[in-house]
């Protein structure tokens, strides 16, 4: 028996040994190449690779390592188990803090696995990699100012109709506590990683342009550039327009049945994802729902 608690523990502290093995390496490889240096400190700034951080999350993991050794001890009847889930389903995206009333909720496709390590009846810590299209609508008006050639400043009006569409690879590292009085369900929390793959805006744009200089023109040009208002209608399409790493925080619950698990969660990116010269304050925001078999190892 002390030989089994003895195991518990020791797998717990290799997964955050990993983690922060994980952490370091990242980190080196970036600092190897100087014309990442800017991404490294990105990176540094977003996955806890600040000194103080580490301590922290590392006294973060030695609590839950102590949590599964003490559970497991109370728990002597009961044998640790490992399982892989392969899931898949579908995200609700948006973003939160962006421009106001432009963004709205899109569909996208998820799917993946999850690793998890049960330690005892109502503890179980799970790493998973997913697949994972997000986004959002984008539908409302944009208004800015921009100045030409000759100095004219000009009020512009875009009515945009399109998507912003982000596919990411999601790295959830969660908690699992079990409700043991209502067999199958468990509450979860936890951090992710997201490392985006591919983004891309497709817009339909309505542009509206007054201009603010144009009564104080004693002599209005024949090729008519200082008309009042123009108007003008085009397709955009853009990419390259998030930042490559997101981080977040998601909570939810499943419920377990023959294997057969139903799990659905909520994100809160951290991460104000938009690197465009005139950024928002854009975050990640997703719920998902998803359908997965338990294989236990």
């Amino acid at each position: 028996m002390l030989r089994h608690h003895s195991t518990d523990f020791q797998i717990v502290m290799s997964v955050s040994g990993a983690f922060f093995l994980f952490h370091n390496i990242l980190f080196l490889g970036c600092r190897l190449e100087n014309k990442h240096l800017k991404t490294c400190r990105y990176l540094q700034k977003c996955i806890f690779l600040h000194p103080k951080s580490i301590i922290e999350m590392k006294n973060l993991f030695l609590f839950i390592a102590f949590i599964c050794y003490s559970t497991s001890v109370m728990a002597q009847n009961e044998v640790s188990e490992m399982s892989i889930k392969p899931m898949a389903g579908v995200n609700l995206s948006n973003f939160s803090n962006g421009t106001d009333g432009i963004y709205h909720m899109k569909v996208g496709l998820t799917g993946g696995a999850e690793f998890e390590y049960r330690a005892n009846p109502w503890l179980g810590l799970s790493l998973g990699l997913m697949y994972s299209v997000q986004g959002a609508k984008i539908d409302g008006t944009v208004e800015g100012m921009i100045i030409d050639e000759n100095g004219d400043r000009w009020i512009t009006e875009s009515q945009m109709d399109g998507k912003l569409k982000c596919t990411y690879l999601n790295l959830p590292l969660m908690a699992n506590i079990y409700i043991t009085s209502l067999k199958g369900l468990a509450v979860k929390a936890g951090i992710q990683l997201g490392i985006l793959t591919s983004d891309k805006i497709t817009s339909d744009v309505m542009l509206a342009m007054k201009n603010l200089d144009y009564l104080k023109k004693s002599v209005v040009p024949a090729d008519g550039s200082h008309h009042l208002t123009q108007f003008m209608s085009y397709s955009a399409s853009m990419s390259d327009v998030c930042k490559s790493i997101d981080f977040g925080i998601p909570v939810g619950l499943s419920y377990e049945y023959r294997n057969i698990v139903l799990d659905a969660r909520y994100y809160f990116g951290l991460t104000k994802i938009d690197k465009t010269e005139d950024p928002d304050n854009a975050r990640n925001r997703y719920f998902s729902i998803t359908l997965g078999y338990k294989f236990h190892l």
